[in-house]
């Protein structure tokens, strides 16, 4: 397992409509990372699934508010994962609990850097194989930094 012997279940989903294939240089990317991505299709991300998640992480700051168009009461565990990872990295403790750290996130969190772009993993959708791959690369990173510090 990669991240531990705890267990987990994550789930992708988005913004666009809904049953959509992986475009053809993604698939390409995850096959260079071992995984088998031609079954998968596009989930759209719903209020149910924002009541029933303990954490989201979006790629994007815009994304953030999007969601919680749907869901108010979810902006409390939305973040991008750029955020997550560095507010993470600068926990001098071990790992954190999950509920702790949503309420240091949430304790001193500003709403309007959302808007900048400084927490946006840049889409690589409609653009070469090497964005997909540097994409692909940053959220592995940073997905990385930031399970293993979650408990």
């Amino acid at each position: 397992m990669r991240f531990g012997e705890r267990e987990a279940l994550f789930r992708s989903a988005g913004f666009l409509e809904p049953g959509r294939e992986c475009p053809p240089p993604l698939l390409q990317t995850l096959e260079e990372w071992g995984v088998d991505a031609a079954g998968h299709r596009s989930y759209r991300l719903d209020p149910a699934s924002l009541q029933a998640a303990d954490l989201v992480l979006t790629m994007e700051g815009e994304h953030v508010q999007r969601a919680t168009l749907l869901h108010h009461d979810a902006f409390r565990k939305i973040l991008p994962l750029k955020e997550a990872a560095e507010r993470l990295a600068r926990r001098r403790t071990g790992p954190a609990v999950l509920a702790d750290f949503l309420a240091e996130v949430n304790s001193d969190r500003d709403p309007a850097s959302y808007l900048s772009g400084r927490w946006d993993v840049a889409d690589p959708y409609g653009r070469k194989l090497k964005d997909y791959r540097t994409a692909v690369d940053e959220i592995a990173a940073l997905v990385g930094d930031v399970i293993p510090r979650l408990s």
